[in-house]
């Protein structure tokens, strides 16, 4: 093989050919060398007066490899020892330089490694399946790697390419569906929201219901983001989750029970995420790695805005003789010289009014007349862009005997859905081992990611739960989005004529008058991402050294120093809305804010492990360790008051009045020590138990140390039977469990302490006041204990194989507030009273029906059901409220002996038969006496299942997941349903959609009993605004609501759509109204993924030196096939906690994404 020398710097080394090709391909090698030049001189071939290294004694080694059903694509094949190596092409063919006697290792996924020593003649080898393999090694507490067939407890894991294979930003778009009672949220957002992870339902009541992330052995900072209510922070924030990048991880391995996470101690309760980063193996040589991935964002599942009906009102606000309801039009504005124009009947968002019709026409609030028709596209695509995501990641590992070294950089761009939003990353990962000597091993990880964010996503809710945020599907929101900044840069306004403002420097550029009634569209959502701007810079360095001695055989001493550093800084330049000028009180709009956070964790621990197998058939491990973390957070932040001296000068010196300042300071030490233990008998009899002990800082010392103990056990009786064991059956486990974690208060929630104010008069004078809530210097971790019992099969030569799981857990003093003493001086204190059960099933099973030559089909899929019940709340209370909807018209609550989350409302009375009664108004009677339960939180079913189909170098894969149950509030749907500007409200209307024909004697659409039906048959030349019976306006919009009256008759009162609607619909309660049908369940089917992906000959790419190459297009989100929840998207919350996840109050808009990837190893 040609050795093609390289100089860096003072160090000189060699690199094969076939890499310095792949090189010049990627066009990226010059970055990522560097990294390699502390690479072990004594494993680099060392170039002298830089001439050509001639390999002496190699013959060129030419051969095949197959298995039963043909040759094999892609097979390793290495030189022992050294960094020469290929891989078999399309026809299992290959060739390599090797001396005579040379050791060959041939190596493939899932079949069992061949050594083969070279001698003269071709090489053709038959590989076998590797059916004892079963993923053989996973990742267990504190990064202990552990036998799968040894463990006693569940633990799901998921590879490097379902997390990559359709390009996602973060990890969530990998994990959905794939691992059994394990749900999945991201907000929406894109690679700047939250991602929330719930494993085997919720532990908590009240506290956190987040995993602990663990990486590499060390835990990492998550946290929970966007608890922010309507009238505070509008920003979709990310938790710790969204930093770890794909790219870098090799696989994650989630610990959903007790037993399987106890060494974690109180932060446990809610499930271990235990990610595990890519690094070089030994002996594999020298490659490069290349990937790109170009992905576009489209908006989907919004809100449909209906297009037959404009906007206005009807004669239920208007009246039985008024012109404008019965023609839809007025001419009550004017233009800018003073003269009537024609309108819609109002301009409101509110759509009762006419019937679209090409030949009317009206003044529009751009001062042109249009055509009385809808807009004809989604607004939704006005209101947002198409996003552009693009990732690249290149990179390059080198390994040999003793040193192997992996250093990757990913770069992400994106410009976000939402206008003038984009943001971009830069991540560094760099991970290796060195073997220092025989018995003492070096490993060690770094990574460090540089991230700046301009506007993080808005929430619109001000568009979808605020009425004036609202717009019909006569709105032209382009329009508003293109005149909400003027020329000047200052937030536009109305027409002075038209009831607006004369206090503007540019008055050609006004609305005529109201747009529609959307002014927040403007003002509290446009001008919020145009007339302001957040720049956000974004710093994360997660390193660690672990040290490992091997004392003697059998025998190893670990030691682990880590870090994981978080830096922000946040810039808030807010515009000034109007010129200073107009101000009459010497202040203005325009503000400067800034922030900076700094987050570190410091993790160290120490660990003695013991490994030994004694007489061939005891085997005995034992780990003794200690391990200590430390948090601190700080943050400082400052802002102008009462607006800028210079109109946008962006300095707190320009502050009119006093500068705000505050800071918040957090400290918190844990440590444990811990001790696990396990015996295997035979290979088929396995016994373990750990028990952690926990010491806390931010808790009360003598009430700060809690025990964590475990055991499990399990048995292969694949193993047992020996013989007698069928050739079908390859493998098969049982297992019991049973441990106890915990789940830690939040920090400082057990302080008592004063809170302290200050007042001016004259003089400061600092005062302090206790406060409405205090904490308890007694309380302590929330414990979960759980018992599970599992069993595993795999037949078939692992074709065919399941995993089925029952657990029952008990989650004991739970954290609440309980009613204080009024000499406290406090309403409520934290007490460990209340206590919460869970119970459930997990099946998993997967397959491959077909594999051949050509063909490779495979399944998969997994279900878990999960039944919550709160046991205990405070003594002598049952009912826990968590929020209050809309002045009472809902409430979420959590009662003992049901579960966790039921949502109660005031509801339509029925008699004895289910038909609702009717009021003398004609509308749906509501029962005001007491809410009624409607629905509960808590899915009862989640899972999901895909398929991949392969032909020859196509593959075609799929992922689905599912929910079934679980009740949300949809508050956007109860608003506009009584506006009536989506589909769902269209409703009756005229004679053309079911309405019938009637007058009123008395012109009064309230007096019901007025109120004559007229026979459509007498009504064949009918037209609204001309047909007239007695003198009186014949209607064709009447509706009689399905039920009975009061007196058990059939309902035959008269009433318009608008009027049912904004007396059933709406905000708050009436005697009508109820929010009952806005609760909805969240029930899906949903097509996450699906990807297209080919894979070119290997006898074409070894031309470039790339041993492969992988083209594929994906698309995300792409369908649902079933759905229950109306107008939006099944994850459109935005927050991270169960109750936030509960409400749909308008997140940003969610996504459909379109995209194509390369991939390439050389």
């Amino acid at each position: 093989m040609e050795i093609k020398p390289v100089q860096i710097q003072s160090l000189s080394f060699s690199i094969p050919q076939r890499i310095v090709k792949g090189v010049q391909v990627a066009c990226l090698l010059s970055f990522v060398l560097p990294a390699f030049a502390a690479a072990d001189s004594n494993d680099l071939l060392t170039v002298r007066e830089s001439k050509y290294v001639e390999m002496q004694q190699t013959q060129k080694v030419s051969g095949s490899v197959s298995d039963d059903f043909g040759p094999l694509v892609g097979v390793s094949i290495h030189v022992k020892g050294t960094t020469n190596g290929t891989v078999t092409d399309m026809d299992g063919n290959f060739s390599l330089e090797a001396k005579p006697g040379d050791i060959l290792v041939i190596s493939y996924v899932g079949y069992l490694t061949i050594e083969h020593k070279v001698t003269a003649g071709p090489v053709n080898l038959s590989m076998k399946e590797d059916t004892q393999k079963l993923d053989e090694v996973v990742v267990t507490a504190l990064g202990i790697k552990k036998d799968a067939k040894k463990l006693g407890y569940a633990v799901s894991t998921v590879s490097s390419e379902e997390l990559t294979r359709t390009g996602g930003t973060t990890l969530a778009t990998g994990l959905y569906g794939k691992a059994a009672g394990v749900s999945i949220q991201s907000a929406p957002g894109g690679g700047t929201s939250a991602v929330s992870i719930s494993v085997r339902g919720l532990s908590s009541i009240t506290g956190n219901t987040q995993p602990l992330i663990i990486m590499d052995g060390v835990p990492i900072r998550n946290g929970n983001a966007n608890k922010d209510g309507y009238w505070t922070n509008q920003r979709i924030e990310s938790n710790g989750m969204v930093d770890i990048n794909p790219e870098d991880i090799e696989n994650i391995s989630i610990l959903k029970g007790a037993a399987a996470s106890a060494l974690y101690g109180s932060e446990a309760a809610n499930g271990v995420v235990m990610i595990t980063t890519k690094k070089a193996k030994n002996g594999t040589g020298t490659h490069v790695d290349f990937s790109a991935n170009v992905s576009f964002d489209k908006v989907a599942y919004m809100p449909e805005i209906q297009k037959e009906y404009g906007p206005g009102y009807d004669n239920y606000v208007l009246g039985m003789n008024d012109q404008s309801a019965l023609t839809g039009f007025r001419n009550l504005r004017v233009d800018r010289n003073g003269n009537p124009i024609t309108t819609t009947n109002r301009e409101t968002y509110y759509s009762w009014g006419a019937k679209y019709d090409a030949n009317k026409s009206v003044t529009y609030f751009d001062g042109n007349e249009r055509a009385f028709t809808p807009i004809d596209h989604n607004q939704w695509n006005d209101i947002f862009r198409t996003g552009v995501n693009q990732t690249y990641n290149l990179s390059m590992t080198n390994s040999s005997e003793r040193n192997n070294v992996r250093l990757s950089y990913t770069f992400n761009d994106a410009k976000s859905m939402q206008l003038n939003s984009n943001n971009h990353k830069h991540n560094f990962n760099l991970s290796g081992a060195y073997d220092i000597t025989k018995n003492l091993k070096l490993n060690y990880s770094a990574t460090y990611q540089n991230q700046f964010i301009k506007n993080r996503a808005y929430r619109i809710s001000r568009l979808v739960t605020n009425y004036s945020g609202m717009f019909s599907g006569f709105t032209d929101v382009a329009y508003i989005r293109d005149h909400t900044v003027t020329s000047l840069g200052y937030q536009n306004s109305i027409y002075a004529g038209n009831g607006g403002t004369p206090n503007t420097l540019t008055p050609d550029e006004q609305f005529l008058y109201t747009p529609m009634g959307s002014t927040s569209l403007m003002s509290e959502y446009f001008w919020n991402i145009l007339g302001k701007v957040q720049e956000e810079e974004h710093q994360r360095f997660i390193g660690s050294v672990n040290p490992t001695w091997e004392i003697i055989p059998g025998l190893t001493l670990s030691g682990r120093l880590a870090t994981d550093l978080t830096i922000d800084k946040i810039e808030n330049k807010n515009n000034t809305e109007n010129a200073h000028v107009f101000s009459t009180n010497g202040q203005y709009s325009d503000s400067y804010g800034l922030k900076n956070n700094r987050y570190s964790i410091v993790y160290s621990d120490i660990m003695l492990m013991f490994d030994k197998t004694f007489a061939d058939v005891h085997n005995i491990t034992a780990n003794l360790g200690w391990n200590a973390r430390q948090e601190s957070f700080y943050e400082s932040s400052v802002s102008t008051s009462q607006g800028l001296t210079q109109e946008n000068w962006f300095h707190l010196n320009a502050s009119v009045g006093t500068k705000n300042a505050s800071m918040t300071k957090r400290d918190l030490l844990k440590t444990g020590a811990f001790l696990t233990a396990s015996y295997g008998y035979n290979n088929w009899g396995f016994l373990e138990g750990s028990i952690r002990q926990e010491k806390t800082s931010t808790l009360r010392h003598g009430n700060n140390s809690f025990w964590y103990p475990s055991v499990s056990a399990s048995l292969l009786y694949t193993e047992l039977l020996g013989d007698k064991n069928p050739s079908w059956w390859n493998y098969g486990k049982i297992r019991l469990s049973y441990g106890i974690v915990g789940n830690a208060p939040e920090i400082y929630r057990a302080n008592l302490a004063f809170e302290q104010g200050s007042l001016t008069r004259n003089n400061v004078y600092t005062y302090n006041t206790i406060p409405s809530s205090i904490g308890n210097e007694s309380i302590k971790p929330e414990t979960k204990h759980e018992i599970e019992v599992g069993i595993e099969n795999k037949f078939l030569n692992n074709r065919l194989g399941m995993e089925f799981n029952f657990y029952t857990n008990t989650i004991k003093d739970q954290i609440l507030p309980a009613t204080a003493a009024t000499s406290m001086g406090a309403n409520s204190m934290l007490m460990n009273v209340g206590e919460l059960a869970n119970k459930g099933i997990e099946l998993n099973v997967y397959g491959t029906p077909i594999e051949n030559k050509d063909w490779k089909w495979d399944l998969r899929a997994n279900v878990a059901w999960n039944k919550n019940t709160v046991k205990k709340l405070v003594d002598g209370l049952d009912v826990l409220s968590h929020v209050n909807i809309d002045g009472g018209a809902a409430t979420l609550e959590s009662h003992v002996g049901e579960a966790m989350g039921d949502w109660y409302t005031y509801t339509w009375k029925t008699d004895e038969n289910g038909n609702r009664i009717v009021g003398e108004n004609g509308l749906y009677i509501t029962d005001t006496s007491k809410r009624h339960k409607v629905g509960n939180a808590m899915p009862k079913v989640t899972g999901g299942f895909g398929t991949s189909l392969s032909y020859k170098n196509f593959t075609l894969d799929m992922a689905f997941d599912f929910r079934f149950g679980g009740c949300l509030i949809n508050q956007p749907w109860q608003y506009m349903k009584s506006v009536g500007n989506i589909t769902d409200a269209i409703g009756v209307r005229d004679h053309e959609t079911g309405g019938i024909f009637y007058y009123s004697e008395t012109d009064n659409l309230a007096d019901k009993g007025s109120i004559r039906v007229v026979n459509a048959g007498e009504m064949a030349n009918y037209k609204r605004g001309e047909t007239m019976i007695n003198g009186h306006y014949v209607w064709d919009n009447g509706l009689i609501l399905p039920g009975v009256k009061e007196d058990g008759t059939p309902n035959d009162i008269i009433v318009t759509q608008f009027e049912a609607n904004d007396g059933s619909y709406g905000w708050g309660t009436s005697a009508t109204m109820t929010y009952q049908e806005a609760i909805q369940k969240n029930s899906y089917i949903k097509c996450r993924e699906i990807s297209l992906g080919y894979t070119l000959p290997v006898n074409l790419t070894n031309k470039f030196a790339c041993s492969r190459l992988t083209v594929s297009g994906f698309v995300r989100n792409p369908f649902y096939v079933y759905r229950t929840l109306k107008l939006f998207d099944s994850e459109t919350t935005d927050g991270t906690d169960w109750i936030s996840q509960s409400q749909i109050g308008g997140s940003t808009a969610s996504a459909r994404t379109f995209g194509f990837s390369v991939r390439a190893s050389f």
